[in-house]
């Protein structure tokens, strides 16, 4: 009887510790209004849609839980606004940017990550979460919550302008 319940248990945990494990790279973070992470490409001029499996953690400023982060590029982010749910249900950040400073395209349509793209992928303290990056547009945004239902992530076409307001 013991031995079905740490079964059972090991069948539920270790799935989540193999996520959380996978790839320390695609971790993102929301912590207050000065500190925030996105998943943009490995390197400076791929289109952000084409790389979103191979994506990696760019911050702000140095961020505990984010160790192996890069440093975001300086002159990408040009201004932002940091909003928490009153009911701290999700913490959001969104922007604009400068694509050149990424070398990234001005055509460049860009692409949504969550926690399915790339695989692994999180936002620490949170179980969901939903970013854009959309060069096209010079703008981002990230949310990252507690309930799914406030990361709507069936929704990849319609932006930072629809989803996250």
């Amino acid at each position: 009887m013991l031995s079905n319940k740490i079964a059972c248990f090991l069948a539920l945990v270790l799935p989540l510790i193999a996520v959380a494990a996978a790839d320390p790279t695609t971790r993102v973070t929301i912590h207050e209004w000065e500190r925030f992470c996105l998943l943009l490409p490995p390197s400076p001029g791929s289109d952000i849609a084409d790389s979103l499996e191979e994506s990696v953690s760019y911050c702000t400023s140095r961020t505990p839980q984010v160790r192996y982060a890069k440093d975001m590029p300086p002159g990408f982010i040009t201004s932002y606004n940091y909003y928490q749910a009153l009911d701290l249900s999700y913490s959001q950040v969104t922007g604009t940017i400068d694509p050149a400073a990424f070398s990234l395209s001005a055509s460049d349509n860009g692409g949504m990550a969550s926690r399915e793209l790339p695989s692994g992928a999180q936002c620490i303290g949170y179980r969901h979460f939903i970013q854009f990056v959309e060069p096209n547009e010079k703008v981002f945004c990230i949310r990252c919550c507690h309930r799914e239902s406030d990361c709507p992530t069936d929704q990849s076409d319609k932006g930072c302008k629809i989803i996250l307001p």
